[in-house]
């Protein structure tokens, strides 16, 4: 390998495959509309057999040659709710079957709604719990200080005896 040489790049090399095979494919494309739109016969009928032809889709031979794969479509229960699509039809009479038959939301428990209460401070006599946080945070905050003045105060009284 020489030394002032790189590497080809992979998708430089790729990008320039397939430009030359897209160029090749326009020129192919032109060839035959130039030939469609001609009057001689011969001149078309060469132009069909100079095309090559497409090789095989392995996708669309695989249900060929598996044909154990393919499952038969299952018989419907009511072929009336099915349009011809096969899709199935909206029904009206179901639907409005299970919404009655839906189970509502259970009722919550007395001590459920104080907890709803509480949280919301809607309830009189009680404190939100917005309102209990913030007081144990401004305590927190508070109490810390004063430990570090302690600290700093028994630190600054000890360090000029040492």
């Amino acid at each position: 390998m020489g030394w002032f040489t790189r590497s080809p790049d992979p998708m430089t090399v790729r990008a320039h495959e397939l430009t030359t095979e897209i160029s090749a494919l326009k020129s192919q494309i032109a060839h035959l509309s130039d030939a469609a739109h001609s009057t001689d016969r011969h001149q078309i009928q060469t132009a069909l057999d100079e095309t090559p032809d497409l090789p095989p889709d392995p996708v669309l031979q695989a249900d060929l040659e598996f044909p154990e794969l393919l499952r038969p479509e299952p018989e419907r229960d009511c072929p009336g709710l099915f349009n011809d699509q096969g899709v199935r039809k909206f029904d009206l009479a179901g639907w409005w079957r299970r919404v009655k038959q839906r189970t509502p939301l259970p009722t919550p428990t007395p001590s459920e709604n104080i907890v709803i209460f509480i949280a919301s401070g809607k309830n009189h006599g009680y404190t939100s719990l917005r309102k209990e946080r913030r007081v144990a945070r401004n305590r927190f905050i508070i109490l810390t200080l004063v430990l570090l003045g302690f600290l700093w105060s028994i630190l600054t009284l000890l360090i000029p005896q040492l």
